[in-house]
């Protein structure tokens, strides 16, 4: 098992346990709670080759710092650009660890986003499916055993896709696997290079404390050390 190593780092007032998730490669995007926040951006803390800091130079669509996150408002176009485009290949296995407490359920939320409709990660409204984008092809993944994403409530969620054919798409919510009324897949080739919106006509209304990618479907062993140290670094 691939250890991931700890630290300690304030967050509330209190100590909490780290994760090094750049450790785990190859990490494209990592946006580290309480570590280069600001309301004008945030840190790209993944070593990667290419920098994917995200910035807001507008005072009127800054979010509001949170809990060493941010918090995004919808009504008031809260949203982030990336300095370099995350482009992920037809085919190719990747996995997005994001934590986050969602406002409302009452619109389609984009977390990840393009400057147009093609390619987006977003919790639809009504709070109980997803949508993937990826290509010219929108996939719905809802999970089968009633797990909702409850708003006011703080929970790390997981989507990794298999590299290969198939696209299989699997979801975690703390660490849990949760089935699918159907198997969600998708082959199409994703990029991202906002966060909070797409092509400005959705955007997400809620706080995001951290995110995380990797370019790279992560095995059992690999995704069981994240969701443990993210867990109890969040009391999850």
């Amino acid at each position: 098992m691939l250890g991931l190593g700890t630290g300690f780092y304030k967050l509330g007032g209190e100590n909490k346990s780290f994760c090094s998730l750049d450790r785990i490669k190859p990490i494209v995007m990592w946006l580290n709670n309480n570590k280069g926040v600001s309301v004008s951006g945030w840190q790209d803390s993944s070593n990667s080759t290419t920098d994917h800091t995200i910035s807001q130079a507008t005072e009127g669509d800054q979010a509001a710092l949170r809990s060493g996150g941010l918090l995004f408002v919808s009504s008031e176009a809260d949203h982030y650009d990336m300095a370099n485009q995350i482009a992920i290949s037809l085919q190719e296995g990747f996995t997005i660890m994001c934590v986050v407490n969602l406002t409302a359920h009452n619109a389609n939320q984009v977390l990840l986003g393009l400057n147009n409709t093609n390619h987006f990660f977003q919790f639809n409204a009504g709070g109980d499916t997803l949508a993937l984008k990826l290509g010219t092809t929108t996939t719905t993944i809802t999970p089968g055993d009633d797990s909702s994403f409850d708003a006011g409530s703080t929970f790390m969620l997981t989507v990794k896709r298999d590299s290969g054919a198939t696209g299989n798409i699997h979801l975690y919510k703390n660490g849990t696997l949760l089935s699918q009324d159907e198997q969600a897949a998708n082959t199409g080739d994703a990029e991202f290079i906002t966060v909070g919106t797409r092509n400005a006509d959705r955007y997400f209304n809620g706080s995001l404390y951290e995110l995380a990618i990797w370019e790279r479907d992560l095995d059992e062993h690999e995704l069981n050390d994240i969701h443990h140290c993210v867990k109890k670094r969040f009391s999850l």
